[in-house]
């Protein structure tokens, strides 16, 4: 494989790809994005600017909440859901449903189980995708029919390890939100798993976010309303696999220079 060296401690080395490099241009130094020898006629790269690195973490915190308290348990849920529905007479509501995730361990990937992605993205500060892995354990409805309902990835202004005691209405925020839409959630089943890939708008920005503060899913971004209060039901009703469950939600980060 071709490859650029250089001169160290008496030695040539390989310069790795991903390693800043500075070139004159127009009489700036500046990184170029990659570097070409031309042998037998033709130009082949000896070293490219892009290194991209993709490393999986798995949830280690979550909790659902509602209007005014936590539901005491590690599950995740979404969504809202009435005695009744889908047919018939709709009697108590049972809540809207917000819910609070951590990444904060150590990536499961393979040569980087002692990294957090904090520090990884201290080395590759920009992130080219993301997926959200979840588990959909039970729900209103087997499987989610055509709808509108979207669900919505945001940024909470809680740091990790924060102790889930807070009122967490009043710590989402809509920057840098994801929204995975309604045409990627139809069709998700009970004891099913889907990987929900995260929009590219803001996307390093969020994921910066949550690489030290907490992460928060819900189909709304304001206006939840407790158990017993007055509102109904929507399709996107769900409750998913959290921290502590066998099928806990991964989120899976590519990271460049």
């Amino acid at each position: 494989m071709a490859q650029i060296k250089a001169r160290k401690n008496g030695a040539w080395v390989s310069v790795p790809n991903g390693t800043t490099i500075k070139a004159e241009k127009n009489g700036s130094l500046v990184n170029p994005t990659k570097i070409q020898a031309r042998k037998n006629g033709a130009w082949y790269t000896v070293w490219n600017k892009s290194d991209p690195l993709t490393l999986a973490f798995d949830c280690n915190v979550s909790e659902g909440w509602r209007e005014n308290s936590w539901r005491g348990n590690d599950d995740i849920y979404i969504g809202a859901w009435q005695s009744g529905a889908p047919y018939g007479t709709l009697g108590t509501f049972y809540g809207d449903n917000l819910s609070a995730l951590e990444f904060s361990g150590n990536s499961t990937t393979g040569g980087h189980t002692s990294t957090t992605l904090a520090e990884a993205l201290a080395v590759r500060p920009n992130v080219t995708s993301a997926t959200l892995y979840l588990y959909r354990r039970t729900a209103g409805f087997g499987t989610i029919p055509s709808m509108t309902n979207t669900l919505k990835v945001g940024q909470m202004n809680k740091a990790n390890g924060t102790t889930l005691n807070y009122d967490a209405a009043d710590f989402v925020q809509t920057t840098n939100m994801q929204t995975i839409p309604a045409s990627d959630l139809i069709g998700w089943g009970t004891n099913d798993a889907e990987t929900f890939t995260l929009p590219s708008s803001g996307l390093t920005d969020f994921i910066t976010h949550v690489s030290t503060k907490q992460m928060w899913l819900s189909e709304k971004t304001t206006g939840w309303v407790a158990y017993g209060g007055s509102a109904t039901y929507n399709k996107l009703y769900s409750i998913i696999d959290g921290a502590g469950d066998t099928y806990n939600p991964v989120l899976t980060v590519t990271m460049d220079y």
